[in-house]
């Protein structure tokens, strides 16, 4: 891209900007702390889905750490080629890849009803769907204006708050609500906010991984953490293809219900790569939009292939590279081959995985905060007409009530389409889609 090209992208960007550009490359050391930075805010989010997995299924011990090491694996190679490309795959963007909590239910459904087995084919098979129809997807983005763009990361930013909240209050575990607790979680916030407010340069870009080296201390001294996990870990572990067993076909319906939730991930994924196409100061272009929809069905099938779980890109990303200023794709890249390390030498694993909630929770928060601030920047930057302002508070309305809706709102619809509708963010973005295509443009 030519100077001109970004200077012109770049000057969209709002309030963001950067100290590290995409394609700067700062020293092995900036280059490793700032990837772990990135790594330890999404870290949690991405062993929780399989934890979660765990519980409801019972597993025992070999097999739960199976799928947390095949989840990581799999979130490991995905991020690197999300940042560096493998072909026609990858966005070229500092995007880190995690766990989409949406296939919680099919695979626990589809685990206890054939086995664990199936519920890893019918995975592979939709990440593969994901990756065909990657080139159809990859055209949407001319039905993503900034208006669509900035209500789209609005509601990413919005609709994570409730996951943020129930990190951080310590929500299904002994702390929660606990003084301490909420304690812990508020010195986090303002932890960022004093670090971010009297520092500079290298100190403000590593704002996240201070607070949380601080909150981890912290939470030691007041003897919140327990090492004993971390004795019983192996030094050495190697991850085995189809630990549960071979293929073994899930039935059709389980297979559909899949690939509904890939086509929710899809639409997420792509307004995600918008959104850091934007911050990051480079062309909203459709390869990229394709390269990272293709990045996350062979990821999940990757994933998968060891006993992990189906992937997506991670909107933390926005928030830490906005309050950092850290937008190297090559940052990103290193933070991928940490999370591979870790998932070959569980003891590194086990340490960071003792991180308090209300630790981790705080900074979430915050991260959650300021995704949904670069969406208001991009609204109140492109709000020009009743039109737009209907097009937001309708994608608002639909996507929050949603989250807000009280358990058992969405019974009477069927369970296939349960798993899209009950997503709010999901509903939010296509209504805005829906809207901005079928509402004349004001003259």
């Amino acid at each position: 891209m030519s100077d001109q090209a970004s200077a012109v992208h770049g000057s969209d960007r709002g309030f963001a900007k950067l100290d590290l550009e995409l394609n700067d490359y700062p020293g092995p050391l900036k280059t490793s702390l700032f990837g772990i930075q990135h790594v330890l805010v999404m870290f949690t989010a991405m062993v929780g889905g399989p934890l979660i997995v765990a519980r409801l299924l019972n597993l025992p011990e070999e097999t739960r750490i199976a799928m947390l090491s095949g989840t990581m694996i799999g979130c490991g190679v995905a991020t690197m080629i999300s940042a560096l490309g493998l072909g026609f795959i990858g966005p070229r963007l500092p995007i880190v890849m995690g766990v989409f909590y949406i296939f919680i239910g099919p695979i626990v459904a589809i685990a206890k009803e054939i086995s664990l087995a199936a519920a890893m084919t019918a995975l592979i098979i939709g990440g593969l769907v994901q990756f065909a129809w990657s080139p159809l997807i990859g055209k949407l983005h001319r039905f993503f204006p900034p208006i669509v763009t900035g209500t789209t990361i609005l509601l990413i930013g919005t609709g994570l708050m409730k996951i943020g909240i129930n990190v951080a209050s310590g929500f299904g575990t002994p702390a929660f609500a606990k003084p301490l607790t909420i304690g812990l979680a508020a010195l986090m916030i303002l932890l960022i906010l004093v670090i971010t407010r009297f520092s500079k340069g290298f100190v403000r870009a590593l704002s996240l991984f201070i607070t949380m080296v601080i909150g981890y201390v912290v939470a030691a001294a007041f003897g919140l953490i327990d090492m004993g996990s971390v004795a019983k870990a192996d030094w050495v572990t190697v991850p085995k293809f189809f630990p549960y067993g071979g293929l073994e076909w899930p039935g059709l319906i389980a297979v559909i219900t899949v690939v509904v939730c890939f086509f929710a991930t899809a639409v997420e994924t792509t307004g995600h790569t918008l959104a850091v196409s934007r911050i990051v100061g480079v062309p909203q272009e459709g390869w990229r939009i394709r390269g990272a929809v293709a990045n996350d069905g062979i990821g999940s099938s990757l994933s998968a292939l060891f006993g992990g779980m189906a992937l997506t890109s991670y909107s933390q990303n926005i928030g830490v590279i906005s309050l950092t200023g850290v937008g190297s794709r090559f940052v990103v890249a290193f933070g991928g081959a940490f999370l591979i390390v870790m998932a070959l030498v569980p003891k590194v694993g086990a340490i960071i995985a003792l991180m308090p909630n209300a630790v981790l929770g705080g900074v979430l928060l915050f991260m959650f905060g300021m995704v949904a601030s670069v969406g208001i920047d991009i609204i109140g930057r492109n709000l020009t007409s009743r039109r737009d302002a209907v097009i937001v508070a309708a994608s608002l309305a639909v996507g929050l009530g949603i989250q807000a809706a009280p358990p058992g709102a969405f019974e009477a619809i069927p369970q296939a389409l349960r798993i899209l509708v009950t997503d709010g963010i999901v509903m939010g973005i296509l209504l805005a889609m829906l809207l901005n295509l079928v509402w004349p443009k004001e003259e």
